[in-house]
């Protein structure tokens, strides 16, 4: 992962340079739950120094991006200069549509599949499933420790559901979150689903 001072505001929100006003909100918002003041990144997992730099490069990202003329000058900037945007163009019944080459197909946005994942007909968020929806992604297990700030070994073990090796239930509580961030997914209902099992595993073990 390369240092703070050298990615882009845009790989800092993880967002394409082409992305909407609506869309760099978004990020801003995911990136300030996720190492914003109160969260587990900014209390157990970075240095104070680093959580207050990496917040101040948040707030600057979303200043600068949602800001037309700021970002249009920071654009200009960038290696390669400022990115040509989409132009909508006309289609037969008179809609508008975007401009594409002829023959060319369009790629789907980025992580369409991390945020299209969900379990199967309600069924509970396990372990397997955070594997499958951090796989769905493209992304490795040292992917989302880059992210988080979280060890590989406490990511691998809540893939693994090795609930013995993981922390106390508020520390665990706080990663799940932020997986689930990292990946897109309903931070809530994973959180609330994964805790569930976590906390019946632990009451079936005191009973044996």
């Amino acid at each position: 992962m390369r240092a703070l001072s050298e990615q882009s505001l845009y790989e800092l929100l993880e967002i394409p340079r082409s992305a909407t006003p609506q869309e760099v909100q978004r990020a801003y918002e995911r990136a300030r739950a996720l190492f914003g003041p109160g969260s587990l990144a900014s209390y157990t997992l970075l240095a104070p120094e680093e959580a207050e730099a990496l917040l101040s490069r948040i707030e600057e990202a979303r200043s600068v991006l949602l800001d037309r003329e700021a970002r249009a000058t920071y654009d200009d900037r960038l290696p390669g200069g400022r990115e040509p945007r989409a132009r909508p163009s006309p289609s037969a019944d008179g809609a508008t549509s975007p401009s594409t080459t002829p023959g060319a197909s369009v790629a789907p946005p980025p992580a369409a599949a991390g945020l299209d994942f969900r379990p199967p007909d309600g069924s509970p968020w396990t372990g397997e499933l955070l594997r499958q929806a951090r796989e769905s992604r493209g992304l490795s297990v040292s992917n989302v420790s880059e992210r988080t700030k979280i060890q590989r070994s406490h990511i691998e073990s809540v893939e693994a559901e090795r609930f013995e090796q993981l922390p106390p239930p508020a520390y665990l509580r706080g990663i799940v979150h932020s997986i689930a961030t990292a990946l897109r997914l309903d931070d809530q209902a994973v959180v609330r689903s994964y805790m569930e099992r976590a906390n019946a595993a632990k009451q079936s073990a005191r009973g044996r």
